[in-house]
């Protein structure tokens, strides 16, 4: 169990009077002011690694104890963390300090396709930039061990041609291990957080496919390209696979498509 033993003054809530003319109306900045300094003070041990991820974190009493504040306040404080995808809340289970870090970028990525209404071409943008861009780096970075573990993925795809659904996700993990050999984590995680927002526009695209083994070969090109070392020709795989995605996507309604994309961002 990880101990957290720094303790957060409680000031109380200040009673402000305003002024009678004013129309803002009052509000507990004081209670705003303790949460906030509840995440500030895990997260400062976050980043002293006295809090590392995949750790369990203290329940809400053990934490109002060791911070002297109520109960109400750590729950508020758990619960901003959760939306931002520190922390991993499952009721019934020990609440975790987060090992995925593209969970970090997820709802962020949501807010921003709903506040913008970011359309499904837009998204595809950014797949080009930064997917084929990861492909080249996994042709640099790859090892014996990483090119066996992409090698597993390209059996399982072929080894389920006529399954679309465990082609699917077998397909989502190549590319998670191609992002994953790149040895960059940042990009990783923005791409691997785009993708699971995306994953409904994968499952409509695979239905345009009369035979999946053209998908496959793709992937394979991708993967013989990283298998060889050679970077270029692996970023220019990566983009002609992904292309041929977002042609397919254009054959289907958008109207529809963008429905779905908005099924996974608001719910």
């Amino acid at each position: 169990m990880v101990r957290l033993f720094t303790t957060v003054e409680n000031k109380g809530e200040d009673k402000n009077k305003l002024n009678s003319r004013s129309s803002i109306e009052a509000e507990p900045i004081e209670r705003i002011v303790l949460i906030d300094q509840i995440i500030g003070v895990i997260k400062r041990q976050i980043s002293e690694g006295k809090i590392k991820p995949g750790d369990k974190i203290p329940g809400e009493r053990t934490l109002s104890e060791l911070f002297h504040v109520s109960r109400t306040s750590i729950r508020q404080a758990l619960k901003a963390l959760d939306v931002l995808g520190v922390l991993d809340i499952r009721h019934g289970s020990a609440t975790t300090l987060n090992k995925d870090i593209s969970s970090l970028l997820i709802n962020p990525l949501k807010f921003m396709s709903i506040l913008y209404n970011v359309e499904i071409p837009e998204f595809f943008e950014v797949r080009k930039t930064i997917e084929v861009e990861l492909a080249r780096k996994a042709a640099i970075h790859a090892t014996e061990e990483d090119i066996n573990i992409m090698k597993q993925c390209l059996n399982k795809m072929e080894d389920n041609i006529n399954n679309p659904d465990i082609f699917l996700y077998s397909e989502k993990y190549f590319h998670e291990c191609v992002f994953t050999v790149s040895r960059n984590r940042l990009l990783t995680a923005m791409i691997n957080s785009l993708n699971t927002i995306l994953i409904g526009s994968r499952q409509e695209s695979i239905k345009t496919f009369t035979d999946l083994r053209e998908s496959f070969n793709q992937h394979l090109d991708i993967f013989k390209a990283i298998e060889k070392r050679e970077p270029e020709n692996a970023g220019q795989a990566m983009l002609a696979h992904i292309e041929d995605v977002e042609r397919r996507l254009c054959t289907i309604d958008s109207d529809y498509l963008q429905k779905e994309l908005n099924k996974v961002v608001i719910g």
